[in-house]
């Protein structure tokens, strides 16, 4: 069975012939092949030269066309700062006042910024991989690039103070996170992550969520696929429990959780929709081969009797991980194939 079959036959609740495994890396497979960090951010090829090489060493399931959380900021006009081995950081918000929303136009993401590039490691990735490996492509959803833009805590405040102002910043934010995402899907992506962490309830309000990104995470998903993806997938770290219920109603086929909520209420809590994550990605850089595959089959025998469940890390994982301890993670998978659900 191909990574690209099991993945699908897990989301769509069958039995594969072993749970897919589904790891966030991103810049670590620049680390562990001796690129800085600067360049993976910056080189389609070298995002996919990383991404086929890890996978061909670790033999994980999922292939990722990202670089960082501030590819749309920048494209958008945030400053930001580059340093050689650490990810861009936004030094400066793209908007000064709330009358200049008018002003910004949302970008081509053929042209603008770092956009191309991303589209280009997409493009490579599907061709090396076709459908065998499954592409996913990751975008910010629209509550966090209007904070991206705004500065967080300016955007926090007027939720509260400016609320009718912070909407046609939103309706900005979920026209960028569209064009984007419909153009990675052109690029060669079978899916599009959606990556929100300012929806976390530990930083928003639950019904702050509801209110303004729940309705907008539904229609994009509805334009995504329209656009021919193949499933949505949502990626919110924290403990999102108070959330969780609502998001088969939006169209999510995915939802990768943190390792802060149990197993067992997230199948509870999220329904028809298959699971990814839970493991700590803290263990990914403190902990060692043998406490990282304690884990995953503690995991593992948790979901026994449950389809729907993609292993993999409640987050990323860190950029300062060993390739020990990722392996261990796919090792710990093999070795419990007698066990899978």
């Amino acid at each position: 069975m191909t990574s690209y079959e099991r993945m699908l036959l897990a989301i769509e609740g069958g039995v594969p012939d072993r749970l897919p495994i589904a790891p966030q890396l991103f810049g670590v497979s620049a680390r562990l092949n001796g690129y800085a960090i600067r360049r993976y951010v910056t080189d389609g090829e070298v995002i996919a030269e990383c991404q086929l090489r890890l996978r061909d060493e670790i033999g994980h399931d999922i292939l990722f066309a990202f670089a960082d959380l501030s590819v749309e900021a920048e494209a958008i006009g945030c400053l930001l700062r580059y340093e050689d081995d650490a990810y861009p950081a936004i030094l400066e918000p793209a908007l000064g006042h709330f009358c200049d929303i008018g002003t910004l136009q949302p970008p081509d993401p053929e042209r603008n910024a770092r956009m191309p590039v991303i589209l280009d490691a997409c493009t490579r990735l599907r061709e090396a991989a076709g459908n065998e490996c499954f592409v996913a492509s990751c975008i910010m959803g629209p509550l966090s690039i209007a904070a991206q833009i705004m500065g967080i805590e300016r955007f926090l405040y007027s939720l509260v103070d400016s609320p009718g102002d912070v909407v046609k910043v939103l309706d900005f934010a979920e026209k960028v996170s569209v064009d984007y995402g419909k153009a990675l899907l052109r690029a060669g992506a079978h899916c599009i992550v959606v990556f929100d962490p300012v929806a976390s309830p530990v930083v928003l309000p639950p019904s702050l969520f509801l209110r303004y990104e729940a309705p907008r995470l539904q229609k994009m998903y509805a334009s995504f696929r329209a656009e021919g993806a193949l499933v949505s997938w949502i990626s919110i770290a924290g403990d999102t429990r108070k959330i969780l219920p609502c998001f088969e109603s939006l169209g999510i086929n995915i939802a990768t959780i943190d390792y802060g909520v149990p197993l067992s209420e997230a199948f509870s809590l999220l329904g028809n929709v298959a699971i990814n994550g839970t493991v700590d990605t803290y263990f990914f850089v403190s902990g060692t081969p043998p406490e990282i595959k304690r884990i995953v089959k503690e995991g593992i025998m948790k979901a026994k009797g449950r389809n729907k469940y993609i292993v993999g890390s409640g987050c990323e994982v860190p950029i300062e991980t060993c390739f020990e301890n990722i392996r261990a993670l796919v090792e710990a998978v093999e070795e419990s194939c007698t066990i899978r659900p």
